[in-house]
């Protein structure tokens, strides 16, 4: 069979009569077509990038083209989805509560220890000993809030244990604001325990994470037990880590912060080995009795079924004294036996036992090793560890600050003020958070096992952020001698230099804060001064109104619509916030801002608008960092390095090598990209966007290898929200990329029908019919370059999918699909593989398919019915054909049969052209499309 290859990376095979389907690289010697596009700011030239990307795998083409056992090397990218790593989620937990236990005892030190007078004294930011403030709205509701159902003042004083309490929730509330939180004060043994088995019930399965501050009690005793109080509040009650299990269950994230923290986290693994011990035992015996246990999550009547059928299993098993133990080898079964006398099991393990095996698992952070104790250092916070868990970017300001004394002009206090916030971007305090998200992702993909960091980065939101800062806590600490640890336990990360990194982009930032905060201070006293302005504007005009009215609106008639309308205007206008960026509202300072989605389309980045008196709104003055930038500059130079080492290990190796491009490791000497996370990141940006695609889209290009590293790195989710993106000018490059992800892994069509992302690519393919008439130029090339990536994705999806073969139907893809084989050739590469892919997802569209099959067979019919009934029904609606019944879909067959004023063609007429076309490969498709549409045909 001969081997031709298509254009832009696209080009089928046919092998043994069965149509294998591959993505393969254009001829070296076809010129690539080159096309501006122009992004933001910039101007990218898109088929160059193609065509560099191309050159890194001319001389692995020129090898496969010269090789012709075909069956003895298969080169399908479509069979490297087999070697693919599991990086989907098939057990994804949502941390649905949290518990905040807090023990601090106010002005009383613990027995075991005695503070200095000089210490750490801020708790959650909260300093005790100050006065305190009045509580606004926002907090008096968020006590109310936690205090539903009992009967409290909360309009009452606040005290400095509640201020601590609620800025503590609103910290974890930045890293999952859609859990609930409850607040445990300084609480009893009663209320731990009720609080915990009530979150557990409304979690069900669901992770809940725990949080324990044992600042003001004794520290834990070696054997694990934490301290509370009594209800009276003059004890200090024990609670055993094996109490805490049982009443909070699992799976749960505890958070530790306390000396001696690593007692707690050893009395619990050794408590988890003895109920994972046991669980154990009850799913050997349930096997044994035939009991079939459920696979995945099944219904609560499902659960509680096979729980009775366990439990009555374990009754019986007791009285006869018959209980098998698993965990022993054939030759330890009677010795194990003796020692273990059949005892009885837990039977509040028999739930968890049907569970899957993820939900055993329990993760740990600890505050300090065995022995250790917390920092008093004065210029920290006495919660450190919570603080870098909860605040990460406040508490690194703070520690740059306290390293530097000399090189820095900004005090403490100086920079607890930095502008902005988490959620915008665009301000110094959002950006500093995102390019620490960057950089900690970046220290984890380099540093961990790709299972662990998928498990541990990849899966629940609260548990990613709290590793990320975990790290950050890490190497804060150890400055101090303390040293954090975490289970599961990953390597350490405080020296990667990387960290430079941040504190080179904390510098920058601290530099411009002096200049920052008078501009800002600039800004308030202009926009006091223009509220003073129409304050007294609305005086003169109640004054106007006269002294004996004392309401605005007294004296005003009841039909007197515009007087009132006027002032009610008035005042409103007096209320009314500043505008700042898109008109958005401003408050304290800061615009309210939404999240740069990357579902959204529209620029997030605007001009200063302002409010009609010329006010300046935004954080003005800010010179924004250029590290995502130089991120994407570096991963650009390595994509330049990598093609080159590809090229060199083939070159080497000669054509017995070729089998290894379809590995999912990369070639020996290259490391991966250390820039993945980042490129990641800067898909959020529509400033980066464009860029980081081509830039992936070039990676990619690389092999599966490269595919499997970009799925690793958790850029699905990204590329599946982008599908929903109405952004022109990332559409082309956007299914350049898709085409390359189908191409490597397949069972990608579920996760496409479920987000209803198919019609990225026919959406696609219905606008851009009206190109094939075109001459050809650099838009025509590029164009037939993405729509047969389109098409090859739509072929890969129909694939032994009818679910996509019904969808594909729906949304007209036969008719689209015909009407692009009747447009004429221009002769180029591209139109060439447009046509091949085309054919290709006809014959994947038809087999096994009647009713396509009925409808291609006889498509001329099918548009002149069509035609005539769309004109019977607008004849109708006009008047002109009341009184003429509506012909039948029969009849309107057979009167139109002999019609010539339509130019449309049957499938099979077609496909007879397409058998004689210039190319082999469109040839070869044209016959495969030919027997699939015949296939079972009766």
């Amino acid at each position: 069979m001969t081997e031709v290859a298509g254009g832009e990376g696209l080009g089928p095979r046919h092998t043994s009569g069965v149509a294998e389907v591959i993505v393969d690289e254009s001829r070296g010697s076809h010129k690539p077509a080159v096309i501006t596009t122009t992004a933001t700011g910039a101007s990218i030239d898109l088929s160059e990038v193609i065509s560099n990307s191309l050159q890194s795998q001319h001389v692995s083409q020129t090898l496969l083209e010269s090789r012709k056992d075909f069956h003895t090397h298969p080169r399908s990218l479509a069979l490297a989805h087999l070697q693919l790593a599991d990086w989907r989620t098939h057990e994804k937990l949502r941390t649905a509560g949290a518990l905040l236990a807090v023990c601090l005892n106010l002005g009383t030190d613990p027995p075991d220890l005695v503070r200095p007078k000089d210490r750490a004294r801020l708790e959650a930011w909260v300093d005790p000993d100050a006065p305190m403030q009045v509580p606004t709205p926002e907090e008096l509701a968020l006590e109310a809030a936690n205090n539903a159902g009992a009967q409290r003042n909360v309009a009452r004083e606040r005290t400095p244990m509640k201020a601590i309490g609620e800025s503590l929730q609103r910290q974890f509330e930045h890293i999952n604001r859609h859990a609930k939180y409850r607040q445990l004060l300084d609480c009893s043994m009663e209320d731990l325990r009720k609080q915990c088995m009530g979150f557990r019930r409304a979690a069900k399965e669901e992770r809940l994470l725990f949080y324990y501050n044992g600042h003001g009690v004794p520290r834990p005793t070696t054997g694990g037990d934490i301290w509370v109080f009594n209800k009276q509040f003059t004890q200090y009650i024990p609670v055993s880590a094996m109490d805490l299990m049982s009443w909070i269950g699992t799976p749960c994230v505890y958070v530790w912060d306390c000396a001696h923290a690593m007692n707690i986290v050893h009395a619990f693994e050794k408590n988890a080995k003895i109920r994972d011990f046991e669980i154990s035992r009850i799913r050997h015996a349930a096997e044994a009795a035939g009991i079939k246990l459920p696979v995945g999550k099944s219904g609560p009547e499902t659960m509680a079924m096979v729980s009775a059928n366990i439990s009555a299993l374990l009754a019986s098993q007791t009285q006869t004294g018959a209980m098998p133990n698993p965990q022993t080898s054939q030759q330890q079964t009677s010795q194990t036996q003796q020692q273990h006398q059949y005892g009885p099991v837990n039977p509040a393990l028999i739930n968890l036992a049907v569970l899957p095996p993820t939900h055993h698992e329990d993760i740990h952070f600890a505050a300090s090793q065995l022995g250790e104790l917390l920092p008093t250092n004065p210029e920290l916070p006495a919660d450190l560890f919570t603080s870098c868990l909860t605040t990460p970017i406040k508490a690194a300001l703070r520690f740059w600050v306290i390293r530097n004394p000399r090189t820095s002009k900004v005090t403490l206090d100086l920079c607890d003020k930095l502008p902005g916030s988490v959620q915008d971007r665009r301000t110094p305090f959002g950006e500093l958070n995102w390019i620490f998200t960057s950089i900690s992702d970046t220290i984890a993909w380099s540093t961990l096992p790709r299972d662990l960091f998928h498990k541990l980065f990849r899966q629940d939101v609260v548990v990613a952020s709290l590793f990320r800062n975990f790290m950050l806590a890490d190497r804060m600490m150890r400055f101090y001698n303390v040293h954090p640890q975490s289970r599961p336990a990953i390597p350490s990360t405080h020296k990667h230099p990387l960290w430079d990194s941040l504190d080179l982009e904390i510098d920058m930032c601290l530099q411009q804060l002096p200049r920052l905060l008078k501009e800002e201070s600039r800004r308030k006293q202009r926009e006091d001064r223009a509220n003073r302005v129409k304050q007294e504007r609305v005086a003169r005009a109640s004054a106007r109104r006269g002294p004996h009215r004392q309401s605005p609106l007294h004296g005003i008639g009841p039909m007197d619509f515009g007087g009132q309308q006027r002032i009610v205007l008035e005042i409103a206008d007096t209320f009314r916030p500043a505008r700042g960026r898109r008109g958005r509202a401003v408050l304290g300072g800061i615009q309210e801002s939404d999240d740069d989605d990357v579902i959204s389309g529209n620029d997030s980045d605007g001009v200063d608008m302002g409010s009609e008196l010329g006010l300046n709104v935004a954080v003005t003055g800010y010179i924004s960092s250029t590290y995502f930038s130089n991120q994407l500059y570096a991963f650009e130079v390595w994509l330049q390095h990598a093609a080159t080492e590809v090229s060199q290990f083939v070159s080497d190796n000669g054509p017995d090598q070729i089998p290894r491009s379809l590995s999912t490791e990369p070639p020996p000497n290259l490391d991966p990209p250390d820039e993945l996370p980042a490129v990641l990141q800067v898909l959020l940006s529509q400033q980066y966007r464009l860029r980081a695609l081509i830039l992936l889209y070039r990676f990619m290009n690389l092999g599966p290898w490269a595919v499997n590293l970009a799925m690793a790195v958790g850029i699905f989710p990204y590329m599946s929200k982008l599908l929903a993106s109405t952004t022109a000018e990332i559409r082309e490059i956007l299914i350049l990329v898709w085409a390359r992800l189908i191409a490597v892994d397949m069972a990608l069509h579920a996760e496409l029908m479920k987000n209803d992302g198919m019609e990225y690519f026919v959406a696609y393919l219905a606008n851009n019919i009206q190109m094939q008439y075109e001459p050809v130029s650099e838009k025509v090339r590029l164009c037939d370059t993405v729509s047969a990536a389109s098409a090859f994705t739509l072929t890969m999806l129909c694939k032994d999918m009818p679910e996509v073969q019904q969808a594909c139907f729906n949304e007209r893809v036969l008719d689209y699909f015909l009407v692009y084989l009747q447009r004429p050739d221009n002769g180029t590469e591209e139109r060439s593989c447009l046509r091949t892919w085309i054919l290709m997802c006809l014959g994947e569209l038809w087999r096994t398919f009647p009713n396509a099959k009925w409808m291609a067979m006889t498509y001329r019919l099918c548009v002149i019915a069509s035609k005539k009934q769309q004109h019977e029904e607008r004849g109708r609606h006009s008047g002109a054909g009341e009184q003429a019944g509506t012909p039948s879909f029969e009849e309107l067959l057979a009167s139109s049969a002999d019609d010539d004023s339509v130019d449309a063609c049957d499938a099979q007429d077609l496909l007879v052209q397409m058998a004689f076309h210039r190319t082999p490969v469109v040839r070869a498709a044209a016959v495969y499309a030919m027997g699939t549409l015949i296939e079972d045909l009766s």
